[in-house]
C-alpha cells in the first residue's frame, strides 16, 4: 500500500514548465470537458500551477509544496491525489529527482485537447457522455461547433507560397550560408523550441489486455503480427478498456473491420465495436460501473477456492458493481441513481472495482438492501483514504468496522437508559455471510460467557438465602 508521504512532502520543491501557452479555447475545453471527468480541486491544482507561470515565460521559479498547500488551502494528500488524476489524463506529465534530504519536482503542464480531439477520442467523449447525461452532452458538444460550408460551388484561388514570395538568389544563399545563416539556425544545445504535441496524451497499460490470446485466435484467419501495429494495438487496448471487450470477442470484431486482409481500418474498428456493445448490451453507453478488478490486484487468480470466505473473493474480483447489484436485485435494471453511486466511487473516490464491491455488499446488507448515498459517500471517503486496493484489504476492514460498531451496541445496552429506549436504538442487521461467519465462534462463546454469568447470579441469591435463613433460625 503506497503512502502520499512516501512519494511528497511539504519541503519538496517544484518548478512549473509548459510545452504551449492556455489560449481561451483551451480554458473552456478544460471547464466544460475536463472539469466533468476530473473534478473541481484537480481542475484547481491545474490551473494554480499554471498560475506560476509569469507571461510570456515557459518555465516557473522554484516553489516548495507547502506553499502549495498554503496558496490551494487543501492538506498534502489531497495534491497528490489531485495530480495523479491530471497526469492520467495527460494534462501533467511528472518529473522527480532525488536529493539527499528531499526531492525536486518538474511539473510539465500540457494543454488539452482541441474539441474535436477530445470528442473524437474513445475514452474521454464515453465518460463524459456517463457523466454528464445524453442532453448535456449534446448542449456541450455543440458549444465547440461551427456551420459546415458546401463548398461544391466554389473555387478555391488561394495563392500559393512561390506566387508571392520570390526565392533567395544562388549567390546570395552560397555567400551567407556558411557565416550567419548557419549560426543563427542552430539551436543551441540546452534549449529545443516550443511545439505543442498532437498525439493521445492517454497512456494505457497493454499489460492489461492479453494480446497472446488475441494473436492466436487471429492466427487461423489472417497474419496478426503485420496487421496489429503500434497504432492499432493502442486503438485496442483503449477499446477494450471502455466497452469491456475480451481478447476472443475482439478477435471476431477485428475480422469483420479487416480490408482485404492488409490492414485494418481503425474507424472501421470503432464502428463495429460499438456495433457489437449495442447489440450485446443495448443503446445505453459503457460505463465506468462495468469494470472487474484489475488483474495484477486479483488475488484469487488462477486459483480454485476452497472457503466460503474465498468464493466470496472470487466473486467480488470477477464481477462488475454494476453485474453484483444486477444479482443483489434477482436480475433486476439497477437504478441510474444507484448507478451514479457506482460511478462515484469509481472515479470519485478512485476504487477499484472490488472494492467497490465489498462496499456495495456490506452497504446493501446493513441497510435492508437499500443503498443510501451518504453512508456510501462516508464508508467511500474513509476507504479512500486507508489506500485500500485489493477485496481482501476491504473485507477486512467491513470485518472491523462492524466489530466496533457491535462493541458499541453492547456498551449501549449496559448504559442506565430505559429498557424501551434500549430496544428502539439496537438495529439487528442482516450481513453478509463472510461477515457473519466470522462473528460465529465469538457469539458461540460469549453465549456461554452469559450462560455461565447467570448460573453464578443463581448461586449467589441462593447463598444470600441460605445466610438470611441461617439468622433467622439464631435469633
Amino acid at each position: 500500500m503506497s503512502w502520499h508521504w512516501t512519494e511528497l512532502l511539504p519541503i519538496d520543491r517544484y518548478t512549473v514548465r509548459t510545452v504551449d501557452h492556455l489560449h481561451e479555447l483551451d480554458q473552456k475545453v478544460l471547464t466544460l470537458l475536463y472539469q466533468p471527468l476530473i473534478g473541481t480541486m484537480a481542475h484547481s491544482l491545474y490551473m494554480t500551477l499554471w498560475g506560476d507561470l509569469e507571461t510570456d515565460r515557459y518555465t516557473s521559479g522554484e516553489n516548495t509544496h507547502r506553499y502549495l498547500m498554503t496558496v490551494m488551502d487543501v492538506p498534502l494528500q489531497h495534491l497528490y491525489e489531485q495530480r495523479k488524476k491530471l497526469e492520467a489524463i495527460g494534462l501533467l506529465k511528472t518529473y522527480k529527482k532525488k536529493e539527499e534530504e528531499s526531492s525536486i519536482y518538474i511539473y510539465e503542464l500540457h494543454p488539452p485537447m482541441s474539441p474535436f480531439q477530445f470528442f473524437q477520442n474513445d475514452v474521454l467523449s464515453v465518460f463524459l457522455y456517463n457523466r454528464i447525461g445524453k442532453n448535456k452532452y449534446r448542449q456541450v458538444r455543440e458549444r465547440f461547433m461551427i456551420e459546415s460550408i458546401n463548398k461544391d460551388d466554389y473555387h478555391e484561388i488561394t495563392r500559393a507560397f512561390d506566387e508571392v514570395f520570390s526565392s533567395l538568389h544562388h549567390s546570395e544563399i552560397v555567400r551567407h550560408y556558411h557565416s550567419e545563416v548557419s549560426d543563427v539556425m542552430e539551436l543551441e544545445q540546452d534549449n529545443e523550441l516550443i511545439q505543442r504535441e498532437k498525439n493521445d496524451p492517454l497512456v494505457f497499460m497493454e499489460s492489461n489486455f492479453d494480446f497472446e490470446l488475441l494473436e492466436a485466435d487471429l492466427s487461423n484467419i489472417i497474419a496478426p503480427k503485420e496487421l496489429l501495429t503500434k497504432k492499432v494495438r493502442e486503438t485496442i487496448v483503449k477499446l477494450a478498456f471502455v466497452y469491456r471487450i475480451q481478447p476472443l470477442e475482439m478477435s471476431r470484431v477485428i475480422q469483420r473491420a479487416v480490408i482485404h486482409d492488409d490492414e485494418i481500418d481503425l474507424q472501421a474498428l470503432r464502428k463495429k465495436v460499438q456495433d457489437w456493445y449495442k447489440l450485446e448490451h443495448g443503446s445505453e453507453p459503457p460505463s465506468l460501473g462495468l469494470r472487474t478488478q484489475p488483474i495484477p490486484l486479483q488475488t484469487m487468480k488462477d486459483k480454485e477456492p476452497t472457503t466460503e470466505e474465498e468464493k466470496m473473493v472470487k466473486l467480488y474480483e470477477t464481477t462488475s458493481p454494476i453485474a453484483l447489484l444486477e444479482s443483489r436485485g434477482e436480475g433486476a435494471k439497477v437504478a441510474d441513481a444507484d448507478a451514479k453511486i457506482v460511478e462515484s466511487l469509481l472515479l470519485d473516490y478512485q476504487l477499484t472495482p472490488g472494492v467497490a464491491n465489498v462496499l456495495l455488499d456490506y452497504t446493501l446488507f446493513r441497510n435492508d438492501m437499500k443503498l443510501s448515498k451518504a453512508l456510501v459517500d462516508k464508508i467511500a471517503g474513509h476507504w479512500s483514504r486507508k489506500k485500500i486496493k485489493t477485496v481482501i484489504e476491504a473485507m477486512q476492514l467491513a470485518k472491523d468496522e462492524h466489530k466496533k460498531a457491535t462493541e458499541f451496541q453492547q456498551q449501549a445496552k449496559k448504559s442506565p437508559v430505559s429498557k424501551t429506549k434500549s430496544k428502539q436504538s439496537i438495529r439487528k442487521d442482516k450481513l453478509p455471510k463472510w461477515l457473519v461467519e466470522e462473528k460465529q465462534g465469538k457469539v458461540e462463546k460469549a453465549v456461554t460467557t452469559v450462560q455461565t454469568d447467570e448460573e453464578f447470579e443463581r448461586k449467589r441469591k441462593q447463598f444470600e438465602m441460605m445466610i438470611k435463613n441461617r439468622k433467622k433460625d439464631n435469633e
